[in-house]
């Protein structure tokens, strides 16, 4: 699966919706640091290695201790950094993970959601032939990677569920990381997230960024939490040296400042969601179900070209592993992030111009 945001190939583009960011850009206390702040010593001492005072900020956020946390560049190198610390041999996973575990020799096991239950996970992940069964009683290290809510379709995992996976993988020794990177601008965040059971299973590890729901993808800035002290270690031993630049450090330090920010970005998601969803369904869509800040529909239009020509990127999802039936003739699959009001706007308006 490509990643969105290839702006630097392609040319022009004036509207990116291939990327799934907080639709309301940076909080003002980042724009202001970086506006304000005198960055000429900054930038010329070497950061923090252990960077403490974004710990203590993120533990203060997070309500556990600052020792669970470690930080890295982007949480695209702390799930390398966790593959390479526990090296496991096999692993269910989505197709998006699939790259830390090609660079272990893992043997990667895809569990395919069922597109006609809305690309829900189910129960059926516990016991069915694809899924946690194949790894339970292994001697091999072994684990499992789960996105809350999903990607490409955003649809959230329930919290009794997410409970069920993570005892079953304590009991059978199955490492669990769960990718809570969109998380954050979802109403019932506190209720859906993991960390409530972080303290009891050392084999749970949560994964998530500053990229989706601060609007900071060009910081690159992650963090991951697990009570495991010597899987940390192992982790961190996976970390180049300096691993969180200064700039880094400052800009989160800054973003978790922001009290309200994460409300505002929320329902200015809830909001344009809806939006975006009714329009598409209007102009004969099917609208997948989901809450994070990107909605995924089938059109009986070829839209990307043509977008493209708009100078609007959305991202494919024709390719993505499960998501299309092969014997369907017509349709493609397309996912767009959500963006200001004006801007989704804009999106309608040319997909109304795209001829059938």
């Amino acid at each position: 699966m490509e990643h969105g945001g290839d702006i630097y190939g392609n040319k022009n583009i004036e509207l990116d919706f291939s990327v799934n960011l907080s639709p309301i850009g940076p909080p003002q206390e980042v724009c202001r640091l970086l506006a304000e702040e005198d960055w000429t010593e900054i930038l010329s001492s070497y950061p923090d290695p252990t960077y403490r005072e974004l710990r203590q900020a993120l533990s203060q956020k997070m309500d556990f201790p600052e020792d669970w946390i470690l930080c890295g560049n982007g949480a695209s190198e702390l799930l390398m950094a966790v593959v390479q610390a526990v090296r496991p041999k096999r692993a269910p996973s989505y197709q998006g993970y699939e790259r830390a575990l090609q660079a272990v020799g893992a043997e990667i096991l895809f569990y395919q959601l069922d597109r006609e239950k809305g690309f829900a996970l189910t129960e059926d992940i516990l016991e069915s032939a694809d899924g946690l069964k194949r790894l339970a009683g292994t001697k091999e290290e072994t684990m499992l990677f789960l996105c809350n809510p999903n990607n490409p379709v955003g649809k959230c995992i329930e919290p009794e569920l997410l409970d069920k996976i993570a005892e079953y993988c304590k009991t059978n020794r199955i490492f669990l990381v769960v990718d809570e990177c969109y998380l954050d601008l979802l109403p019932d965040a506190r209720r859906r997230t993991m960390k409530r059971v972080l303290p009891e299973n050392p084999y749970l590890i949560i994964v998530n960024a500053f990229t989706k729901a601060y609007a900071l993808p060009g910081i690159r800035l992650g963090y991951l939490a697990t009570d495991n002290e010597e899987l940390r270690e192992r982790i961190r031993l996976q970390q180049p040296e300096w691993s969180v630049s200064m700039l880094a450090q400052r800009t989160g330090i800054a973003a978790l400042g922001s009290k309200e920010y994460l409300n505002e970005a929320g329902q200015a998601v809830r909001t344009e969601r809806e939006y975006v969803c009714a329009q598409l369904q209007e102009l004969g869509m099917k609208v997948f179900d989901g809450e994070a800040p990107f909605v995924m529909f089938l059109s009986g239009k070829e839209l990307y070209e043509l977008l493209k020509e708009k100078r609007i990127l959305i991202r494919r999802c024709d390719e993505i592993r499960g998501v299309r039936d092969r014997s369907e003739e017509r349709g493609h699959y397309y996912r767009v992030g959500i963006r200001s009001h004006a801007e989704n706007v804009r999106l309608m308006k040319a997909i109304r111009e795209v001829p059938d």
